[in-house]
């Protein structure tokens, strides 16, 4: 999968052939200026939340995630910061061709309309369901979660829970 930053344009990774679906994500420098323009590490910051949250842009790319959300993907940082959404939590219609955001499933996911919504109005989004099918190794799982947004400047604080009520 080819990926390229959304902010800049620049080929992050190349994908394995000109045919490659693209994805998009966040190249080191964008970050790094994100990082700067704030003033503080915004990690560290995120980390004072005691939920797993992420902050996102207006596509849903993950700029940064607290070590809660961290943790409960699995993952290294760097397989989180910098990439999109759908990306991170292993959507599985992040693996069809166009990848997250681009697919014709995607103008129905509750996490991408509900960034959205919060861009746009401004408005606070607190515990939306949303039923995500995530992909897990070989398999694919429905996953309930619960979506609450945010919205500080330019960024949208984006938390996703597991709802156990389901």
């Amino acid at each position: 999968m080819k990926k390229i930053c959304s902010f800049c344009g620049k080929i992050i990774y190349a994908g394995s052939s000109p045919e490659s679906p693209v994805s998009h994500g966040l190249c080191k420098s964008c970050y790094s200026g994100i990082i700067m323009e704030y003033g503080f590490n915004i990690e560290k910051f995120l980390d004072l939340i005691d939920a797993p949250v992420f902050l996102v842009d207006a596509d849903v790319n993950v700029l940064a995630a607290n070590f809660l959300a961290i943790e409960a993907l699995g993952k290294p940082p760097e397989l989180v910061n910098g990439n999109i959404c759908g990306d991170v939590i292993e959507c599985v219609n992040a693996f069809l061709p166009g990848g997250c955001g681009k697919t014709q499933f995607c103008a129905d996911c509750t996490i991408r309309s509900s960034v959205n919504e919060t861009f746009k109005t401004g408005k606070q989004i607190t515990r939306r369901p949303a039923d995500v099918t995530l992909k897990t190794g070989n398999q694919e799982k429905q996953t309930h979660l619960l979506v609450t947004t945010q919205k500080s400047r330019d960024i949208v604080l984006l938390r996703l829970e597991i709802d156990k009520t389901v």
